[in-house]
């Protein structure tokens, strides 16, 4: 509560000074007593390697960033450098380009070097890897190494078999077309044609329905049958396979005459 004009107007007496010395004593001893237990541990000032920050509205805002550096160190990838307030601090971090990977192509190996580069022949694809190495390891001197991976390496490779083709690395089905007999191939995969009076193919419904009652009429036929022909008719023969045999034998006009004679003399003159 402030004081009035009136009150401030009003002489102090000796004693009243002196009960504001002993209270303001007690103040600053309490606050001695406080810096005392501090000790060495009191902040005074505040530092980043060396360097005094200037407090600003009692308060000091420590900005720590890890920039990368524009120019690389030689013989390094890049460089970072921590920065503290906009101040560098302590020494440069260097990312080394030892077996940093600086490059890949797909290249085509040719007769001079396909042995190098590991395919089988010329003409074949692989992928040459570029690492940065430092020769002599200190940064200072730097050189490529080359590590060289053969495609044909990375994919199996399949041949046709028989009935099957490969062309432009696709598989298909092969047809006879002189034996073909109504087979076909399409998208939606092999077909037999219906064998016709002119074209074979597969045996239509109808067709087996004729060639199961025409295998039962040939069950029924016994064993060794044979066809047999007429030769000449009342002969008394038949053809068999392609032979004439007897069926019934004729006796002959002569043996005829001697029967009747035998058994029916003819009669004398007169009788």
């Amino acid at each position: 509560m402030a004081l009035t004009q009136e009150q401030l107007a009003k002489a102090a007496k000796l004693n009243h000074l002196k009960g504001l010395a002993a209270r303001t004593k007690l103040v600053t001893d309490n606050l001695q007593s406080q810096i005392n237990a501090l000790g060495n541990d009191a902040i005074k000032s505040v530092k980043v390697n060396g360097v005094a920050l200037t407090p600003t509205n009692n308060a000091v805002d420590i900005l720590a960033t890890m920039e990368k550096l524009a120019t690389a160190e030689s013989g390094y990838a890049s460089s970072y450098q921590l920065k503290v307030n906009g101040v560098a601090v302590g020494d440069k971090v260097n990312i080394a380009k030892d077996w940093l990977l600086k490059d890949a192509k797909l290249l085509v190996s040719t007769a001079e070097n396909y042995e190098t580069v590991g395919t089988s022949a010329a003409g074949k694809k692989y992928i040459d890897f570029v690492f940065n190495v430092k020769a002599d390891g200190d940064g200072g001197t730097e050189t490529d190494a080359h590590i060289y991976l053969p495609v044909e390496d990375l994919v199996d490779v399949y041949t046709a078999g028989n009935g099957l083709q490969v062309v432009n690395n696709e598989f298909s089905i092969k047809i006879d077309a002189t034996n073909a007999n109504g087979l076909s191939v399409s998208a939606n995969g092999l077909a037999m044609g219906i064998a016709t009076d002119s074209q074979t193919g597969a045996m239509s419904a109808a067709d087996h329905t004729q060639m199961t009652n025409d295998h039962t009429k040939l069950s029924g036929v016994s064993t060794g049958a044979n066809k047999t022909e007429v030769t000449t008719e009342k002969a008394g023969t038949i053809e068999i396979d392609g032979t004439s045999k007897t069926i019934v034998e004729f006796a002959t006009d002569a043996e005829v005459t001697e029967m009747l004679n035998t058994e029916l003399p003819a009669p004398a003159a007169g009788e």
